[in-house]
């Protein structure tokens, strides 16, 4: 036994083993990360600042040289006989054999972590961890390694019986679930002796192995969610609440070990993690609306009223720290910013109903009462400086506009109002052929000469036009009559044909609440869906003391009452409201009781 070549046993012994270096625990430079090619990796070579004598490898008398190969004799590695020496040193001159292709069942994906708050922590600019990344690959081994090893990651498999000793090691890695060793390297196969690669778990304990299925040690390993750093037996532990580094990219990782991704709070600061985890520096970004920088640190800020420019473009943050949008007056000049925040520059823009040019610094104007050209269609601006649609007098003529410009060879009813649009935009008024002298006093007149005569309240078809009784729509219609705004004879509708009459705005138009007056005429309802007790109408008698005069279920005749909660606005309805077109009144603005 002591004639076996020393050269020989150390080759095919040493495989994994801590480094002793300096007494400094110390981890390989060339790290490992799943979805990173191999040709990123490096050759390292032995730590050129180690002078310790423990840096050497060991030298072993015949003693310990005896109780080794008799502890690997009794392991089933070590043939003691002089030819079974040779196949060693042989074997050891052959390029290793390639690993098999199924490897051992990997770890299921780890979930993405969420954004965490964590206290009380450095930044990774103060951890010296991360900028000390200088280690180097191990490659000494001490004489105590080799059983240390084989006892920790379970070489043998507990149920070895005693036959199996004396068998090479070749042989013996045809044994289910098993470890063994080839040229200087570890590798392992699973029960169906698949030779083990990647992140793999082997009774509890998780393992790295390379591309050729060899056992790395001393790494850090980084998958697509944690971090681990694999220990000088194999043996990964994930590395909880810290900065590391890893092929020059910095990642932090929670109390789990997993790496943190997106916008993560640490200590006090805010720092930008991408979608693989690792820290984003030295950026200008927009999220969620808001403006993010990121300086060489990490650090990410969300400035206040601050300017940005990213990929060409200008962005400017409000108050609140979100990107503004529309006219801004910043430092006595305007800016226009569209929808996602860009600020317009050198061209015309509509923002909240006016429009601006824009110069080359973004500078805008607002034209006022002013043609001009956007988007090939032609428009015009008020007194100040609004866009103008509908029908307008500009210079003595008419022109009708919409939100696509300028309109030709069409027809538009404004206010009551017909139009006829020639091809050159201009608007002529036509008349609406309704005889009558349409007085607004005359058809009020109606309605109170109905309440002194009594008149009740009653839908049926044949009643409600009758000399003694009337519904609300059928007053309303016959007032309209009698006042000249709608031809003698004309059908007597309900509050369904109201709304009808008011959308075609021939003979009313719709107006707002705020510019109500006597003469009005109020309908409340859903259209489509009005006709029966699911509508009311009337009109607006004095907008001062807020009153209306209506035929009225509850009164049973034409009534006076507040305007308020008598509109049908009591059970919930909707109510809107309606001015007669071109309506003659002596007593518009008289307070009417």
């Amino acid at each position: 036994m002591k004639n076996v070549n020393k050269t020989i046993l150390l080759a095919s012994t040493l495989f994994i083993s801590q480094a002793i270096m300096s007494g400094t625990y110390s981890y390989a430079e060339e790290d490992y990360k799943l979805d990173v090619d191999d040709s990123l990796s490096q050759d390292i070579g032995e730590d050129e600042a180690s002078t310790s004598e423990d840096n050497k490898i060991a030298t072993y008398d015949d003693d310990n040289l005896d109780k080794i190969l008799s502890d690997l004799e009794e392991m089933g590695y070590v043939n003691t006989s002089n030819e079974e020496s040779e196949a060693v040193n042989t074997e050891e001159n052959n390029t290793e054999d390639k690993a098999g292709e199924t490897s051992e069942k990997k770890l299921a994906p780890e979930q993405e972590i969420s954004v965490k708050e964590i206290s009380g922590d450095k930044g990774p600019a103060d951890d010296k961890e991360v900028k000390e990344d200088t280690s180097k690959d191990i490659i000494y081994y001490d004489n105590s390694s080799l059983d240390d090893i084989y006892n920790e990651v379970k070489v043998r498999e507990s149920n070895t019986s005693t036959s199996d000793k004396g068998i090479s090691t070749q042989d013996k890695s045809t044994n289910k679930s098993d470890w063994y060793e080839e040229n200087s390297k570890v590798y392992h196969k699973d029960s169906e002796g698949n030779v083990s690669k990647g992140l793999t778990e082997i009774e509890g304990k998780k393992y790295y192995f390379g591309e050729d299925g060899s056992l790395q040690t001393n790494k850090k390993i980084l998958t697509n969610d944690s971090y681990y750093e694999a220990s000088d037996r194999g043996i990964l532990s994930p590395k909880a609440n810290s900065w590391v580094n890893v092929n020059g990219k910095t990642y932090r990782t929670n109390e789990n070990g997993k790496i943190y991704k997106g916008v993560t709070k640490v200590g006090n600061d805010y720092y930008n993690f991408n979608d693989e985890g690792a820290l984003t520096t030295n950026k200008k970004e927009i999220k969620d609306g808001k403006l993010y920088i990121t300086n060489k640190d990490g650090k990410i800020t969300n400035p206040k009223n601050s300017w940005a420019a990213i990929d060409g473009k200008t962005y400017r943050s409000g108050n609140d720290g979100k990107l503004v949008k529309g006219a801004h007056t910043i430092a006595k000049y305007t800016y226009v910013f569209d929808r996602d925040g860009v600020m317009a520059q050198n061209k015309g823009i509509m923002s909240a109903g006016r429009f601006y040019k824009t110069d080359s610094r973004g500078v805008a104007t607002n034209p006022k009462n002013a043609w001009f050209e956007f988007n090939g269609n032609k428009y015009h601006t008020n007194a100040n400086g609004y866009v103008q649609e509908g029908v307008w007098e500009i210079d003595g003529n008419y022109y009708y506009f919409t939100s696509n410009g300028l309109q030709k060879n069409t027809e538009v009813t404004q206010r009551g109002v017909t139009y006829n649009v020639d091809g050159n935009g201009l608007a002529k008024p036509v008349d609406n052929n309704i005889k009558g002298s349409k007085n607004l006093d005359k058809a009020m007149e109606w309605m109170f000469t109905a309440r002194r005569a009594g008149l009740t309240y009653d839908m049926h078809w044949k009643n409600r036009t009758s000399d003694w009784a009337a519904d609300c729509s059928s007053a309303v219609y016959r007032s309209l009559i009698y006042g000249g705004f709608l031809k003698q004879g004309s059908a007597i509708g309900n509050t369904e044909t109201l709304f009808q009459l008011g959308a075609a705005g021939k003979v009313m138009y719709e107006i707002s609440e705020s510019e109500i007056r006597y003469g009005d005429i109020f309908v409340s309802g859903r259209p489509g869906a009005s006709a029966g007790a699911a509508g009311h109408t009337g009109f607006i008698l004095n907008r001062a003391n807020d009153t209306i005069i209506h035929m009225s279920y509850g009164q049973n005749g034409v009534a006076v009452t507040p305007r308020k909660g008598y509109m049908g606005d009591s059970s919930g309805l909707p109510v809107r409201y309606y001015r007669l077109v071109g309506a003659d009144s002596d007593r518009l603005y008289e307070n009417k009781k």
